[in-house]
């Protein structure tokens, strides 16, 4: 009897493992397909050159088109995820798109291999998961490399104009650290909105600087106003497009006057052969997404043909597993295929090789390839005329190996250590009290962080001692109740972490969280509107923390309040030092821009220290999947981890610990020499 059953069993698996080896290999694909027809064309040949070479271990590959031409994305993604016979994706195209649908497919353990979602947050928030990559170049490495290439045509100082799209973010988040890290000086950066009114005077306001370069990110209508704008001007300043892809467009507007403008825009490894063969085949030149797509079906081939020989691995590892090979590489064309995929067979890990270069990947993120490549051109006799290739590795801030552009830290030739010192004239009082101002002020759900890290640093000092009728809590409070709150009630600072929002005593919200508010408690103004305040002296020590937006020299504070500028706080902190309203006096600030509200103050025993420099904005951090936020930015994400890892750790290694590990920007202490002894413990100062 046992016999016979085991004798069902294995024909049952005999039955099944024939049925799989003669059924195709099926591939998703979530593209706008009909609406943009070229994009077929790279992905048919790369299954063609598959399955003319016998397929995966003798199956055919076919691709299962989901369109998303008609702006339904979920449909078409649903269809994808409810097939059984799909693990590999190819798409979604756009990196809004890909935050969409993103965290479904993880969840499914199923793989998206996108070939044109280039924003630089994607890295950040899908990294290490192994269920999504791309094999298009992300912008933040083009930043880098713009600014590697003015560096390298002897340009000092750049301003930069952003439309504020999707799209724009990744150019506006990274174009002030990348001149930085590159050597230049940014006069300064701004976003826009397409259309607007304001956009000559934005570009005025830019060109006032004297720059040598004016960069600019925008359709090509915008771009020519811009570029109108400038001849006005009469101003020597040069025009830089970044993400040139529709000069043409640019040329039809402009005419003659489009003469001159540089520009830079993705391209393909020359090395590989690829443009060539591709207009060879298709009697026209490949768009700036061919060769992406043609790897992304290979990258599909390849980790299917792997799981095959080691069918225990999950579907991420093996995708590890194909992009981290060590062993001889291939081509991209039928033969290299064929190659590639017996060398799998073999059980080897083949280096590998596609149609727009190498295929290697941040070691550790995953997500973003390494090597990425643009054509740098200037607009002459009407058209845009290549002068050459530059590849990453060889454009703009020095690269850690392993590591993708956009996770970038600051390199350390730029830190400004300040010394121990001492301030004023005469000793410290003895410390008689403490009190700490938290101030969370963004509304909206897309600002959920800033809500988040305010509550998360209130949460550390009643942990570290401090009543809370020792802190002032000023916090806009729209996240625990917005109707985009799946988890009702709740804000957490860490995925699936506790609730922070109920223990926290609030002072003030909603429309009362303003920059005069901030000025009157800091102040000891008593009014009816602030009746909560500072009741500090020149023996208390004062600690100030605030996440928001900034802009340059100035702090945002929502909805449409009037800004915290550098003016009011220089004031506002020479009043507080005049008037003896502490000890000593902290400010601990994670703000886009955020060194530019502090550049003047030079109060005695005042100690600022901030996320990001006066040119380049903070960046988020932490992503929730669950909830499709980011909960944290970095900065404060690191101080917080780096506090709780290190409990003993001075101002000092503070400042030094953070500046090595934010990414995207650098960090900042400033007035250290009027503030005294930086070599005070941090959570000792931090308590009652």
């Amino acid at each position: 009897m046992v016999l016979i059953v085991v004798l069902i069993f294995a024909a049952i698996w005999s039955a099944a493992l024939l049925s799989k080896a003669l059924s195709p290999v099926r591939v998703g694909v979530l593209l706008p397909v009909e609406a943009n027809a070229n994009l077929v064309e790279p992905l048919a040949w790369a299954a063609e050159n598959i399955n003319r070479e016998g397929g995966i271990n003798g199956r055919p590959l076919e691709l299962v088109y989901a369109d998303t031409s008609g702006g339904d994305l979920r449909q078409p993604a649903r269809d994808l995820l409810r097939n059984p016979d799909i693990t590999f994706v190819i798409g979604p195209f756009t990196t809004d798109e890909a935050f969409e649908v993103a965290p479904l497919f993880i969840e499914r353990k199923k793989v998206l291999i996108s070939p044109s979602s280039t924003g630089g947050d994607l890295i950040r928030a899908f990294g290490k998961t192994g269920y999504f990559w791309r094999t298009s170049q992300g912008d933040v490495e083009q930043v880098r490399a713009l600014m590697g290439i003015l560096s390298k045509q002897k340009a000092g100082r750049v301003a930069v104009l952003v439309e504020n799209t999707t799209n724009g973010k990744t150019f506006y988040d990274w174009a002030g650290f990348f001149a930085a890290e590159s050597g230049l000086e940014v006069t300064s950066i701004r976003q826009f909105e397409h259309g607007g009114r304001e956009l000559e005077g934005y570009v005025r306001d830019a060109l006032a600087g004297v720059p040598d370069y004016l960069v600019v990110v925008a359709v090509p209508e915008d771009t020519a106003r811009v570029r109108r704008a400038m001849k006005q001007s009469g101003t020597g300043t040069k025009l830089f497009v970044a993400n040139s892809g529709d000069t043409a467009a640019l040329v039809q507007i402009l005419g003659s006057g489009a003469e001159g403008i540089e520009g830079i825009r993705p391209a393909s490894d020359p090395s590989t052969g690829f443009s060539v063969a591709y207009d060879e085949k298709f009697r026209h030149a490949p768009d700036a997404y061919a060769a992406p797509l043609y790897d992304a079906v290979l990258l599909a081939a390849y980790t299917t043909a792997r799981q095959e020989v080691a069918w225990a691995e999950s579907p991420a590892d093996s995708v590890r597993a194909i992009v981290y090979g060590s062993g001889a590489g291939y081509g991209w064309d039928a033969q290299g295929i064929r190659q590639t995929l017996q060398a799998i067979r073999n059980g080897t890990r083949p280096e590998v090789h596609g149609a727009g270069g190498p295929l290697d990947y941040d070691t550790e993120f995953g997500v973003d390839p390494l090597v990425a490549y643009f054509e740098y051109g200037v607009i002459e006799e009407g058209a845009f005329r290549v002068s050459r290739i530059v590849t990453s590795e060889k454009m703009g801030a020095v690269r850690e190996p392993g590591v993708s552009a956009a996770r970038y830290r600051a390199s350390q030739g730029l830190m400004a250590l300040p010394s121990a010192g001492t301030a004023g004239e005469s000793p410290l009082q003895n410390r008689t009290g403490f009190w700490a101002v938290i101030v969370g002020p963004s509304d909206g759900w897309e600002n959920y962080r800033h809500q988040s890290d305010a509550l998360a640093m209130y949460t550390l000092l009643r942990k570290n001692g401090v009543p809370d009728d020792h802190i002032i809590l000023m916090i806009y409070d729209d996240i625990p109740d917005h109707p985009q709150n799946p988890i009702r009630g709740d804000v957490h600072n860490v995925p699936k972490g506790e609730n922070l929002r109920p223990a926290a005593e609030a002072d003030y919200t909603g429309s009362l969280v303003t920059g005069e508010t901030l000025m009157d408690v800091l102040l000891g103004n008593r009014t009816p509107r602030t009746p909560v305040v500072l009741d500090s002296n020149s023996s208390t020590d004062v600690f100030v923390y605030i996440a928001s937006h900034g802009m340059p020299e100035e702090t945002v504070f929502s909805p449409g309040g009037a800004p915290l500028t550098a003016d009011q706080f220089t004031s506002l902190t020479e009043t507080m030092e005049r008037e003896g309203r502490y000890r000593r006096l902290v400010f601990l600030v994670d703000t886009c821009f955020g060194e530019s509200i502090a550049r003047n103050a030079t109060a005695q025993g005042m100690l600022y220290i901030t996320g990001a420099s006066a040119s380049e904005p903070s960046l988020g951090a932490v992503y929730d999947m669950d909830i499709r936020q980011w909960l944290s930015d970095e900065f404060t994400a690191t101080v917080l981890d780096t506090l709780h890892d290190h409990p003993g750790i001075t101002f000092r290694d503070l400042y030094i610990t953070t500046y090595e590990r934010v990414t995207g920007s650098h960090v900042r202490m400033l007035n250290a020499e009027n503030f005294g002894n930086i070599d005070v413990p941090v959570m000792e100062f931090l308590q009652p």
